[in-house]
């Protein structure tokens, strides 16, 4: 009974300290970011010397606006770089636009990927996104209100886990634990009452 209890325990303690882990590291990033002001961070390695970021907005052009009207996507974001301190090392403005009519289209300086390079001992990224979309419809038909993150590094990059998160999770795991002890404990009393009756 000891022994079960140990191994019990420990698979607890484990399931703790891997809810309080990040995810794992990988080269790339596919993800989302909504339209207006969005917060995104990431952890990357020492080894990694340069970014290429790029944030688009795909979707049909909405049949309800007049031929020479444009759809059209515009993101102004902002790349901070911390050290592990959280010192600012690095900050770069970006601004990324397409727009087109029946007629036209036009790309803006910046469109398209921007390389970044990371200064040495920079452990932290943050994309700060304010992304507009007009005249895009989703899969579903609706106005889209989601663009595409995506991002390359010659290390590697994975999105933060967000703190107050993890030690909810974290919280929630030792709660679990406490109740798997007591009512452990409160079986084992209720045998001893029972063959002392």
């Amino acid at each position: 009974m000891a022994r079960r209890d140990k191994f019990i325990k420990k698979i607890a303690a484990f399931t703790v300290a891997s809810l309080t882990c990040g995810p794992a590291f990988a080269s790339s990033f596919f993800g989302e970011v909504p339209t207006g002001y969005s917060d995104n961070r990431f952890q990357i390695d020492g080894a990694t010397s340069f970014l290429s970021i790029n944030i688009l907005a795909l979707g049909d052009r909405d049949p309800t606006i007049c031929a020479s009207c444009y759809s059209s996507y515009t993101d102004n974001y902002t790349v901070n770089l911390f050290n592990q301190t959280g010192s600012l090392l690095k900050s770069v403005n970006e601004t990324n636009y397409f727009y087109y009519n029946m007629y036209n289209s036009s790309k803006g300086i910046g469109a398209g990927p921007v390389w970044v390079t990371v200064p040495a001992g920079a452990t932290t990224v943050e994309i700060v996104s304010r992304l507009s979309i007009a005249g895009l419809l989703g899969v579903d038909g609706n106005s889209l209100s989601l663009g595409d993150l995506n991002i390359f590094a010659d290390g590697s990059i994975a999105a933060a886990t967000p703190l107050p998160p993890a030690w909810t999770m974290m919280l929630m795991g030792l709660a679990g634990f406490g109740f798997i002890v007591l009512s452990q404990r409160s079986k084992q009393h209720s045998i001893v009452g029972m063959t002392g009756a």
